[in-house]
């Protein structure tokens, strides 16, 4: 498996729209795709993303979130799997959306996406 790429950094929070205005107010950015819970931003190399939802710890998502992009997430999550990494389940949610979460030894949050 090739190197994974860091494509996504997704940020939780309760009041999307309070951040939506000091990301595009304060710093500049022109959202690339809205949606009721979901703004995503082109930040130059890596997508920052908003995401309505609780920020926190343990089995819930955390305050942030890092997306490696895998065309083929099943491959790559099996390879994962076989250095020892465990995975969540891998899903598809939306339809043509396929997602896999899991943790670092830390605790944080990374998921598998084949989002763009």
């Amino acid at each position: 498996m090739a190197a994974l790429q860091l494509r996504r950094v997704i940020v939780f929070s309760e009041n999307i729209e309070r951040l939506a205005e000091f990301y595009e107010e304060k710093l500049g950015l022109t959202p690339k795709a809205k949606e009721d819970d979901w703004i995503d931003y082109d930040a130059g190399g890596v997508r920052l993303a908003l995401h309505r939802g609780k920020a926190g710890a343990g089995d819930g998502p955390g305050a942030t979130k890092l997306c490696f992009h895998a065309p083929d997430i099943q491959r790559a999550a099996d390879e994962l799997v076989a250095r020892g990494v465990k995975l969540g389940k891998v899903r598809g949610t939306p339809p043509g959306l396929v997602l896999c979460d899991f943790k670092d030894p830390d605790g944080n949050v990374l998921q598998l996406s084949s989002r763009a």
